[in-house]
This record gives C-alpha cells, structure tokens and sequence, in this order.
C-alpha cells in the first residue's frame, strides 16, 4: 500500500519524506512494517509481510 507518494517518493530518506509518525505508528501497532522506519527510505510503503 502506497501512501501519499507526491510527498514520500521511493528513494527520499527521513530528511525529506512527510509521512506523519502518527501514520507510521497506527500501521506498525497493526501488524504492518514500515519499509521506512525499517530501511530509511521509501515512507509511503507499508507492507503486511515480514522482510
């Protein structure tokens, strides 16, 4: 699932993407991984498999 992309383009980094950690927090308490918090990049990706 791909959120916001206008403003989380795939290879932006923390210093540059927007997604909200509130956004980041509710999906990761859901189960979902967040390939930004995990990675560093790519903030609008969350996905529901291990990596």
């Amino acid at each position: 699932m791909d959120l916001d992309p206008e403003h989380n383009q795939l290879k932006w980094g923390r210093d540059k993407a927007t997604m909200s950690e509130k956004v980041i927090e509710i999906f990761e308490n859901e189960g979902w991984v967040s390939l930004g918090n995990s990675r560093n990049y790519d903030f609008m990706h969350f996905q529901a498999a291990r990596l």
